[in-house]
């Protein structure tokens, strides 16, 4: 009779067992899926950024009375990213972004907002690109 009772204590502690175990792997945080960012992503993305600039310039999208902000901005966008790269924190993550979206938002908005005669003829465009 004793030991039908340490038995069935057993059972009972052991059911208990399992199921906090179960319990406790429920509420373990996740663990993280996927490739982790690259620390070289935000200046990826300025190149990029810079490389549209240069290029809505080069093409006569934006025009000399708003180059002077645009190269602000893209230098303050440039000082943001490379204090990113060599700080790694997340204020200095935080401040190349704000800075990185600033430039696209004015390149975007002044794009956007130009008048449709300076974009060139296409073919043209291809045509001036060509190498002799």
């Amino acid at each position: 009779m004793k030991s039908l009772r340490f038995t069935a204590m057993l059972r009972s502690a052991t059911a208990l067992l399992v199921a906090g175990g179960f319990l406790a792997g429920c509420a373990a945080r996740p663990g993280i899926t996927g490739v982790p960012p690259s620390p070289n992503s935000r200046l990826y993305a300025y190149l990029i950024a810079h490389g549209m600039a240069r290029g809505a310039v080069m093409t006569r999208q934006i025009g000399p009375d708003g180059l002077f902000q645009l190269v602000t901005l893209d230098k303050a966008a440039q000082r943001a990213t490379v204090n990113a790269l060599t700080l790694q924190s997340s204020a200095a993550n935080r401040d190349a972004d704000k800075a990185l979206s600033n430039l696209i938002a004015d390149l975007h908005r002044k794009i956007s907002s130009g008048p449709p005669d300076a974009l060139p003829d296409a073919s043209e465009q291809i045509q001036k690109n060509r190498l002799p």
